[in-house]
């Protein structure tokens, strides 16, 4: 007995193969895609209990916070010996002397492009060294009333201000600063306290894969519940030998199951290729 070809049945497996192949196809140019993603890398400062990181994604630089005033030299020496030689936005999380210290030598020794800063002043040496670095250097900063969204390469950043005009405590000024890359994210939450902290939890939604601990690592009331709530993956914490991160704080963090680095260890290296990070220190 001799079978005709049956051309319906025929189309039909030819159709359906075209199916399955342009599916495996799509989800191999999704996966391709997220593997060529330009890497997020990002250094966290030893500088005591104090804040600088450098995150760079492509050609593109941004900065948050710089420490106190003697360590504006290292972040400018840093950036000079990876090739940097322009910052597109320079972040100061609020005004303390140990996160706008440094601002006046990057402002004087780098080119910035922009700047942002949370709505108050302050009338420390520090801050007026920044106010007239800005001066000299021809810039205005943007002064943040209202979220903030820009993207670099492959990265897209929102920076969230206080929703209030006066806190008790002045480290509750803090921007706090939210950063995707492909599956990653990572949080920044300044020296952020209870009311801040209260806020962050409004503003931002989700897990993180990466947190730089709030205010050097010490407790506020609702620490415990704001690290439920961002559950990350790894949080860094800024401190130093004389003022060092709480117990209770890396407690909570353990509990987890969050892996903890802390700069009074050394300087720290966060890779991220959009899927996945790596940590070096």
């Amino acid at each position: 007995m001799v079978f005709k070809e049956n051309k319906f049945i025929n189309k039909g497996i030819k159709m359906v193969t075209a199916f399955v192949v342009s599916i495996a196809l799509a989800g191999c140019s999704l996966q391709s895609q997220a593997n060529t993603l330009e890497s997020l890398d990002i250094t966290f400062f030893k500088i005591g209990s104090a804040d600088s990181m450098v995150l760079s994604n492509g050609d593109q630089t941004i900065v948050i916070d710089t420490g106190e005033e003697e360590d504006g030299e290292e972040i400018v020496e840093y950036l000079e010996e990876e090739g940097i030689a322009s910052i597109d936005y320079l972040i100061i999380t609020h005004f303390d002397k140990d996160h706008v210290g440094g601002a006046d030598t990057v402002l004087n020794e780098v080119d910035v492009q922009n700047v942002l800063v949370p709505d108050y002043e302050s009338d420390s040496t520090d801050y007026l060294e920044f106010v007239t670095a800005m001066e000299e250097a021809g810039l205005t900063a943007t002064v943040l009333t209202e979220t903030l969204e820009f993207s670099t390469e492959s990265a897209s950043f929102t920076v969230y201000p206080p929703e209030t005009d006066a806190y008790e405590s002045e480290n509750d000024y803090s921007l706090v600063v939210s950063v995707e890359h492909g599956e990653n994210r990572f949080l920044f939450a300044g020296d952020a306290e209870e009311a801040r902290l209260e806020e962050v939890m409004n503003q931002t939604e989700g897990e993180y894969t990466l947190l730089k601990v709030p205010h050097h690592g010490r407790l506020a009331a609702n620490s415990e519940t704001f690290f439920e709530t961002v559950n990350p993956e790894y949080a860094i914490i800024t401190s130093s030998d004389k003022n060092t991160e709480e117990e209770e704080v890396v407690s909570a963090l353990e509990e987890l199951g969050t892996t903890i680095y802390l700069t009074r260890e050394g300087n720290i290296q966060v890779s991220s290729n959009g899927n996945s990070i790596q940590v070096v220190q």
